[in-house]
């Protein structure tokens, strides 16, 4: 291929497994710490840089999320001592729910008073942080000249939780609701001898097919084992897409893990073996923080009945009781959040990375924006809550805003959400398109 196609490629990979003991994230009705390991967990980097000397770098990690601090403190880092500004680093979770709490994500909603799992966590993701530094940069260390691809796939396990019940599925032969069934693929070889360096997969669907007290990327981490078995040499990154209200169904087996991790690497090796297209080698970066208003908070009274309700879910009592400490340290609650939207222009693909737990409808109209071809993201660069489409929101719900206290937030979004993000995309999507 010519200089026009040619990038240059980094890849790394740490092993981030948490000792065991440590408090597992996800679910709030766990009740002990986390026993063993099924696979380690990992964080991946792939730096890239293009013609023009534009380097960037995508970062998948077998966690629940980044929150904003964590996030913020990776790319000042990056930012200082690699030169990468925060524009072009992705920080993406693949959202499993077997991996570790981590400090500021979520902590309010496990039973971790009177134990000494707060100093653990914080520990931990002190050093979650600076193995995402470490892999980041030797990524970029790493750079080699290599030809970029990517196609996209079709994988059908994902099923939208809000419209069809697990215990129903097996029962249920036309399913309800919203999915995006497509597997975006990007691949790297290398120009010298051909092999393959890294591929990276994502897939709109909840890291939830387990629920244990094992260590395990789920679904994708079994999808990226069995790629790299499948590609002896190259590293294989899983990045979360907008799965918010999808569930991959049926669950809650471990067999049914390695299933759709076999169905995913199945549906990622169709598109390169025979559906791929090369990319021009042409980076452009962009991220924004949009202001999100939110209804009017919450009352102190109605916090105090939530926490003092003893027929409320667990999560909700706890949270109603840290936000009452917090209020009681002064803080007050703000009716808006800065939320990232990055938008990157990969020779032509648009990658459109959001916030949060984002649900399907937000894919579906990016793509009809910019294009089938459009690789849509959720959970990067700060995990702060469900991100509800118009649709949602009036229909309700968990992700409609009543886990809004778990993530410790004070009231709902409101409706003006989808506008401002969509708008936000569409803006910057022109921004580096030109």
């Amino acid at each position: 291929m010519g200089q026009d196609m040619e990038w240059f490629v980094g890849v790394s990979a740490v092993d981030i497994t948490p000792p065991v003991g440590l408090w597992m994230s996800g679910y709030a009705l766990r009740d002990k710490p986390a026993q063993s390991a099924i696979h380690p967990l990992w964080v991946k980097a792939l730096a890239l840089k293009d013609k023009n000397g534009t380097v960037a770098v995508m970062v998948g990690c077998d966690i629940i999320g980044f929150p904003r601090e964590v996030s913020e403190r990776i790319k000042s880092r990056v930012e200082k001592e690699l030169k990468i500004p925060p524009e072009r680093v992705l920080l993406n979770s693949s959202h499993t729910h077997s991996g570790p709490v981590i400090e500021k994500s979520l902590v309010n909603i496990y039973p971790l008073d009177g134990t000494d799992q707060l100093e653990r966590i914080k520990n931990y993701t002190a050093e979650l942080e600076d193995n995402v530094f470490q892999c980041i940069a030797k990524a970029v260390s790493e750079l080699i000249p290599a030809n970029l691809y990517y196609g996209k796939g079709i994988a059908r396990f994902a099923v939208n939780r809000r419209n069809n019940k697990p215990d129903e599925i097996e029962n249920v032969f036309e399913f309800r609701g919203p999915v995006d069934y497509s597997v975006p693929v990007l691949f790297a070889t290398s120009v010298d001898n051909g092999s393959m360096i890294a591929i990276v997969c994502s897939y709109a669907c909840h890291g939830t097919v387990l629920a244990d007290y094992y260590w395990c990327g789920d679904y994708p981490g079994f999808a990226q084992i069995e790629l790299q078995n499948m590609y002896p040499g190259a590293v294989s990154i899983f990045l979360g897409g907008c799965g918010a209200d999808i569930d991959p169904m049926p669950r809650l087996k471990l067999s049914l893990a390695r299933q759709y991790g076999k169905e995913l690497a199945c549906a990622v090796e169709t598109v390169i073996e025979d559906n791929a297209q090369a990319i021009p080698s042409n980076l452009s970066t962009s991220l924004e923080f949009v202001t999100l208003e939110l209804e009017q908070p919450i009352r102190k009274e109605e916090l105090e009945r939530i926490a003092n309700d003893p027929t409320q879910v667990d999560y909700k009592f706890r949270s109603a009781r840290y936000l009452l400490r917090e209020l009681a340290k002064g803080r007050s609650f703000s009716d808006v959040y800065d939320y990232p939207v990055q938008v990157w222009n990969l020779g032509g693909i648009p990658l459109v990375a959001l916030g949060g737990e984002v649900v399907v409808d937000y894919a579906k109209c990016i793509k009809s924006m910019l294009g089938n071809n459009a690789i849509v993201l959720g959970y990067s660069n700060d995990v702060m809550a469900y991100i509800p489409s118009v649709r949602v929101l009036h229909e309700g719900g968990y992700e409609g805003g009543d886990f809004q206290i778990g993530y410790m937030l004070p009231s709902k979004w409101k409706e003006s959400i989808q506008e401002r993000i969509l708008s936000t995309v569409q803006k910057l999507w022109h921004k580096v398109k030109s």
